[in-house]
């Protein structure tokens, strides 16, 4: 499994994952550009540089059918990837509350919450280029459903600490390139089977969103995890590793050819 983070944040927050699936399965969990571990976004990179990365280290691992994993920034990530470079062999894919495309206008309303669009787009931006600080402050929230706190040291504190450590040029950089981007036309060419999985009380996006998303490929289905905002896996682990096994395992079942050989740590 290769699994995706989201915007601002890092491959930290698949923890959960980490812990309970590492002894099944083979676990690869990079930090995209511009986060976490890895260095700066170029400022003049386009957005195929974040799917490019995933394809060279898919290369440079050697990995066999691979189940990618993508949440957020890196789902949108994930359907490049696939609609860029298909001859890698993809098994399956799992897209967790994200869309093809990012703001509103008359014809499409399944963006982003809260009636987000150009103008909205333009304020995110300035307030990024005020104090990087406290705009983390106030979207990660919004990352989880309505209310949660989970005290001192829990997730949202942890997921605040993350953000905050990012580079604020290249959140910049990569907010402006995910929000110019649209596939929306293209998801009916991707051909693998696909789970898309979303938070029932997600504060980013409706589940008629997560529903349209899975309607325009040829072998996707739906997973509503209950009472989790926009991210299911952080906010609700246990279920959503049910989930995510379960669709790992049909992935399997297609695929005579891999098998369950977890390497000694099962996480690279």
């Amino acid at each position: 499994m290769l699994l995706v983070h989201g915007w601002g944040v890092s491959g930290a927050l698949f923890e959960a994952q980490i812990d309970a699936l590492a002894p099944r399965y083979r676990l690869i969990v990079p930090d995209l550009p511009g986060h976490g571990a890895s260095g700066p976004f170029p400022k003049h990179a386009p957005f195929s540089l974040l799917a490019d990365s995933l394809a060279a280290l898919i290369d440079e691992l050697e990995l066999q059918h691979p189940l990618v994993v993508g949440w957020s920034l890196g789902a949108l990530v994930a359907w490049d990837l696939l609609l860029r470079y298909r001859d890698l062999g993809v098994a399956g894919l799992v897209t967790i509350d994200m869309v093809p495309h990012v703001l509103n206008d008359a014809a499409w309303s399944h963006g982003l919450r809260e009636g987000s669009d150009s103008h909205a787009f333009g304020r995110d931006l300035e307030a990024m280029r005020a104090d990087w600080n406290a705009y983390a402050e106030l979207f990660v929230p919004r990352i989880f459903a309505p209310g949660f706190d989970d005290g001192p040291g829990g997730r949202l504190e942890q997921t605040r600490a993350i953000a905050r450590a990012n580079d604020p040029e290249s959140q910049i950089t990569i907010w402006k390139r995910m929000v110019e981007k649209d596939l929306r036309g293209a998801l009916r060419t991707i051909e693998v089977p696909a789970l898309c999985v979303c938070g029932e009380r997600s504060q980013l996006y409706s589940v008629a969103a997560c529903e349209w998303v899975a309607a325009q490929m040829p072998h996707a289905r739906t997973a509503v995890i209950p009472g989790a905002g926009h991210a299911p896996h952080l906010e609700a682990p246990d279920h959503f590793n049910t989930v995510l096994s379960e669709f790992a395992d049909s992935v399997i079942e297609n695929h005579p050819e891999i098998t369950l050989q977890p390497a000694e740590t099962g996480l690279d």
